[in-house]
C-alpha cells in the first residue's frame, strides 16, 4: 500500500517569553508535515483541528499515488533494460571498493592516501573498460597559498544519439584530516564506483561523466576545478547527481536516505527509480548547499539530485575518527548504485529541460516560442498552463517549437517539454508565467 512521506528537515525555533508564540526557521524544503523553508511565527494558541490534520495527510496521500503513477508510466520504456542493468549489482564489489578505500586512511589533500585512492580509481574504472581522465591541479586556498597537488578522477560513457549532451554522476573520495571516511565519502564512492560498473558496456543515449571529486572536505575544490574544466571545454551538461554519505544506518532494518535536490524533476525520477527498482526508501529535501552539488549549481542552475544522508541520516560518527566501515550497510550502498543506475538510465533516454522559454502578448492571445529540443528524435512538445494552484491544469500537443495560446491572465503558468520517439517526456518542465 503506498505510504505517505513525512520528514522534518532542520529547523532553529525560538519561543516568545509567554510561550504563547514559537520563531521557527525551516533550513531545508521537502516532504514534511510542518512548514518548509521559510520564517514563520507559530500561534500556540490557536488550535489545529482533527479535520485539518486529516485534510493534509490526505493532500499527501495524494500526491503520493500521483508520483507513483505518473513513475510508473514513465519508465516503462526502458524498465526491461534497467532490470538487466541493474542485475548486474554486486554487494561484493562494494564491499572490495570501500575496503580498500577506507585502508588508505585519511585521504585528505596532502596525504598519502589521497594520492593511493587516485591511482586506484584509475586502475578501477580501466578494469570496467572505461579510458578514465586523470584531472591533476593544484589548489589554491582563500589566503592564495597553495595546497598539495591532487586530482579527480573522470571516466566517461560516451551517448549513443546526444553524445554531446552530458550527465554528470559524481561523489568526493577524500576524507576530513581525522579519519578515512566510510561513510563520508567512500561509501559514495562505493556506490559510484558500481554505478559505473553496471552500466559499462551499455550506451546510453546521451553521455554520462562519472566523475569522483578531490578536495570536497577541504573546500569543494575538485568538483570547482571539475566545473573550471567543463566550462573551458564548453561541456553541454544538462543534469547532475551528487551522493554523499550513504551507507550509515544506525540500527534500522529498513533502507531510507534522503535525495538532496535542486530539481523537482530529477527527485521524482529517483523517488520512481526507488520504488520500482529497489528496496530503498527516499525522502528529499531541497538542499545542496556546501557539498559539491553547490559546484553544479553555481555553474549550471537547478540541475542537480542525488542522495545524501541529511537530514534523514543523522550520522554520530560525522567527521570523526569513529566513521569506520564496520558502520556501514554494504546492501544499503549497492541499493543506492541501483537507484543511480537507474535514474541515469531514464535522465538520458528522456529529453532534457528546454530552453528560452517566452511569452509575449499579442492581438491574438499569448505567443509563445522556446528553443527547439537538442535532442535527435523528437516527436512533438506538451505546452500546459493554468493558474498558481494548477499550473498544469490545461495541456495542449505542438510539432513546432512555438505556440500561440488564448488570451489568458497575468499570473497564469505556462509550462513546456518535449517528447521523444520513445514517448518519454522531457524529465523537467521549462516555466514561465503571464506578465
Amino acid at each position: 500500500m503506498p505510504s505517505i512521506r513525512t520528514i522534518s528537515p532542520e529547523y532553529t525555533w525560538l519561543s516568545s517569553s509567554d510561550g504563547k508564540t514559537v520563531l521557527i526557521q525551516a533550513e531545508r524544503d521537502g516532504d514534511t508535515v510542518s512548514a518548509e523553508r521559510d520564517v514563520n511565527i507559530v500561534d500556540l494558541t490557536r488550535k489545529v483541528t482533527v479535520a485539518d490534520v486529516i485534510a493534509r495527510l490526505d493532500r499527501q496521500y495524494a500526491a503520493e499515488t500521483e508520483l507513483r503513477q505518473r513513475m510508473t508510466k514513465a519508465f516503462q520504456p526502458v524498465a526491461d533494460l534497467t532490470r538487466q542493468v541493474l542485475a548486474k549489482g554486486r554487494v561484493n564489489r562494494v564491499f572490495e571498493y570501500e575496503k580498500t578505500l577506507f585502508d588508505f586512511d585519511t585521504k585528505y589533500i596532502g596525504r598519502p592516501g589521497n594520492l593511493q585512492a587516485i591511482d586506484y580509481l584509475e586502475r578501477t574504472y580501466k578494469s570496467f573498460g572505461y579510458t578514465p581522465e586523470v584531472q591533476w591541479f593544484v589548489p589554491t586556498d582563500r589566503q592564495q597559498r597553495q595546497l598539495a597537488r591532487t586530482a579527480n578522477v573522470v571516466a566517461t560513457l560516451k551517448g549513443t544519439e546526444n553524445p554531446n549532451l552530458i550527465y554528470v554522476v559524481s561523489s568526493h573520495f577524500d576524507s576530513g584530516q581525522v579519519t578515512a571516511g566510510a561513510d563520508d565519502d567512500t561509501s559514495g564512492t562505493a556506490a559510484l564506483l558500481e554505478t559505473a560498473r553496471m552500466l559499462a558496456g551499455t550506451p546510453l543515449p546521451a553521455t554520462i561523466v562519472f566523475a569522483s571529486f578531490t578536495g570536497e572536505e577541504a573546500g569543494l575544490y575538485g568538483s570547482r576545478e571539475f566545473v573550471r574544466l567543463a566550462e573551458t571545454n564548453k561541456w553541454n551538461i544538462v543534469g547532475a547527481l551528487n551522493n554523499d554519505m550513504i551507507g550509515w544506518s544506525a540500527d534500522s532494518s529498513r533502507m531510507d536516505n534522503t535525495i538532496r535536490f535542486s530539481n523537482p524533476g530529477i527527485r521524482d525520477v529517483q523517488h520512481g527509480a526507488s520504488f520500482l527498482f529497489t528496496n530503498l526508501i527516499l525522502y528529499d529535501a531541497k538542499y545542496y548547499k556546501g557539498t559539491d552539488a553547490a559546484a553544479f549549481f553555481d555553474g549550471w542552475g537547478d540541475i542537480v539530485g542525488g542522495i545524501g544522508s541529511y537530514p534523514v541520516l543523522a550520522n554520530p560518527n560525522y567527521h570523526q575518527a569513529t566513521d569506520v566501515i564496520e558502520t556501514m550497510n554494504f546492501p544499503q550502498i549497492l541499493e543506492t548504485a541501483k537507484v543511480t543506475a537507474a535514474t541515469l538510465i531514464y535522465l538520458t533516454s528522456s529529453p532534457s529541460r528546454l530552453k528560452g522559454l517566452s511569452a509575449t502578448r499579442n492581438a491574438s492571445g499569448v505567443e509563445l516560442t522556446w528553443t527547439p529540443s537538442p535532442e535527435v528524435g523528437i516527436k512533438n512538445y506538451i505546452v500546459a498552463y493554468g493558474p498558481a494552484a494548477d499550473p498544469l491544469k490545461t495541456r495542449v500537443t505542438v510539432v513546432g517549437n512555438k505556440t500561440t495560446l488564448p488570451s489568458l491572465p497575468a499570473g497564469t503558468q505556462i509550462a513546456v517539454k518535449a517528447v521523444n520517439a520513445r514517448g518519454m517526456e522531457g524529465w523537467d518542465w521549462a516555466r514561465t508565467s503571464i506578465k
